[in-house]
């Protein structure tokens, strides 16, 4: 496991990174701006691959913090194994949803959101998955006591339902993560993202009770891409 001091540096180079990627989705830096810079040409493109690579990098630490906060709330093999099932269940998901256009409807993947599994999925998507369900429940958890695996598991699947709503103009209008047949989200997708995150939730053993010291880093981390969605939206007018 990573030591705690590591942790925490990962910890403020994220609050770094994203800080810095809220202002380049503000004020649109693209890596074509990067690559106009009058600078060295070393630097010009480290700034053009950061800008081109930020978004991967942002969801690997986003889903990185993710998984340390549950490794302290759950241990060690609890936290493997929910990471492993929403990992493998949400890649099986997502390549059969692009291949076939169920359950989410007919999309198709681009390389804009760093490198895919086998020429199809990003590697992000999972992690993306694991972040907002794990993140969401181990919130939801941490703040509502008393509270059972059954409307835990429901009210993170509501969250993954909004977060999904909120994210799919950045991703596929201005990110071009993915585009959608027709360019329309079909309402299946959200329906969907609702169903399977609440499923995964409940089957995982991520669900416990609220820890003594309070980790407030899932909710940070959701709160930060979610802020960075808006942004994004709000300076493309979207």
């Amino acid at each position: 496991m990573i030591p705690g001091r590591l942790r925490e540096a990962l910890w403020k180079f994220f609050l770094i990174w994203a800080g810095v990627g809220l202002l380049a989705v503000t004020f649109r830096l693209t890596p074509g701006w990067a690559e106009s810079l009058p600078l060295p040409g070393w630097l010009t493109s480290f700034v053009a691959a950061c800008l081109r690579q930020g978004d991967f990098v942002s969801m690997l630490l986003a889903s990185s913090h993710v998984y340390f906060s549950a490794v302290d709330r759950l241990g060690h093999k609890k936290a493997r194994l929910t990471a492993a099932v929403i990992l493998v269940a949400s890649g099986i998901l997502e390549t059969v949803g692009t291949l076939t256009g169920i359950p989410f409807g007919s999309y198709t993947y681009t390389d804009a959101f760093g490198p895919r599994i086998g020429g199809v999925l990003p590697l992000a998507i999972p992690l993306a998955w694991f972040a907002v369900v794990a993140g969401a429940n181990l919130t939801f958890s941490q703040y509502w006591h008393g509270a059972t695996r059954a409307p835990l598991a429901i009210a993170t699947g509501a969250f993954a339902l909004v977060f999904d709503y909120l994210m799919e103009p950045f991703a596929y209008a201005i990110r071009g993560y993915w585009f959608w047949a027709g360019n329309v989200v079909p309402p299946q997708n959200y329906f969907s993202w609702f169903i399977f995150s609440a499923m995964m939730a409940w089957i995982t053993p991520i669900h416990a009770g609220p820890a003594a010291r309070p980790d407030a880093r899932p909710a940070i981390t959701l709160a930060i891409m979610l802020g960075l969605f808006l942004a994004a939206r709000i300076s493309h007018g979207i």
